[in-house]
């Protein structure tokens, strides 16, 4: 069986609104929009690969953004940090870290809040990416000021069990593991391509998550719903919706809560996934 993560899904208080910060001010290309009953979607993601951005909008429902403690920040890899952290605070965005450059890793990074109170922080590397991440300089050309997404980082409140999950029960390998002050992270990738996603659990908080109303949901494309369904359920996971094929679109969908709580989409495409989404049955039939 073969999974790999697509986008992760936020809510957003004016959809337009979030759309032009993404795709004119941060550069992510809007891929595509979507109306389902009661809401607003688009989907981003750069034309260089990287992780893939949905937002939604309730069209029955005003309230505020509240992001509880769930949703930590997203990460944007960029060309030029400073070009982008300026862009960005040009365009009414709160500076929350302008841009310098770190001791441990030869990085510059800056953060700001968007519209909506997202915590947004943007990546310049001077050594190349890590394996399996984009690198933006090597995209950029003529001086073109390049972004793109890269890991979108939740928190956690058990690390072992989060990781138990993603990695055991879900199939995405562990890339990664670093301690930094107060705070344990590891991030998850499918080798096959895809989103990128980074679990972060505070060491001095053990509290529950609070979803809040800003993340909705997390895709994981796969080959075979029912059987990560399956596997899902008995790993523990509250059943929210059984596997479903859809009438609108070809795929068979189901939905459950993990330990966390965060609302898991799992996603299987009967007649091939969308542009620069891999598809998890080619993987699966070419190994």
């Amino acid at each position: 069986m073969v999974s790999i993560l697509s986008q992760y899904c936020i809510y957003v208080s004016d959809i337009q609104r979030a759309i032009e910060f993404w795709r004119e001010v941060v550069g992510i290309p809007l891929v595509s929009e979507t109306d389902i009953p009661n809401h607003k979607e688009a989907i981003l993601q750069s034309p260089h690969g990287g992780s893939r951005l949905q937002l939604a909008q309730k069209l029955d429902d005003d309230a505020p953004i509240d992001m509880g403690t769930a949703m930590w920040k997203l990460y944007v890899n960029t060309s030029d940090c400073q070009a982008l952290y300026d862009r960005a605070i040009a365009a009414g965005c709160e500076s929350v870290t302008a841009p310098s450059r770190l001791d441990r890793w030869p990085v510059t990074m800056a953060y700001i809040k968007d519209p909506d109170g997202y915590l947004v922080e943007f990546v310049e590397y001077h050594e190349g990416t890590n394996p399996g991440v984009p690198d933006p300089k090597r995209a950029a050309a003529d001086g073109e000021l390049v972004s793109i997404l890269s890991q979108y980082c939740i928190y956690v409140r058990d690390m072992d069990a989060a990781i138990e999950f993603w990695r055991d029960v879900v199939g995405i390998p562990l890339v990664s593991e670093t301690d930094i002050p107060n705070v344990r992270e590891a991030i998850l990738q499918s080798p096959y391509g895809g989103s990128r996603m980074q679990l972060a659990a505070k060491l001095d908080d053990d509290a529950p998550i609070d979803m809040g109303n800003a993340m909705w949901k997390l895709y994981v494309n796969t080959d075979d719903c029912q059987a990560l369904y399956d596997r899902a359920v008995a790993a523990g996971c509250e059943s929210v919706t059984p596997p479903t094929r859809t009438e609108r679109w070809p795929v068979t969908i189901a939905f459950v809560k993990n330990a966390d709580g965060y609302l898991v989409e799992f996603v299987e495409y009967h007649e091939g996934t969308n542009p620069g989404v891999p598809d998890p049955k080619q993987v699966a039939s070419a190994t």
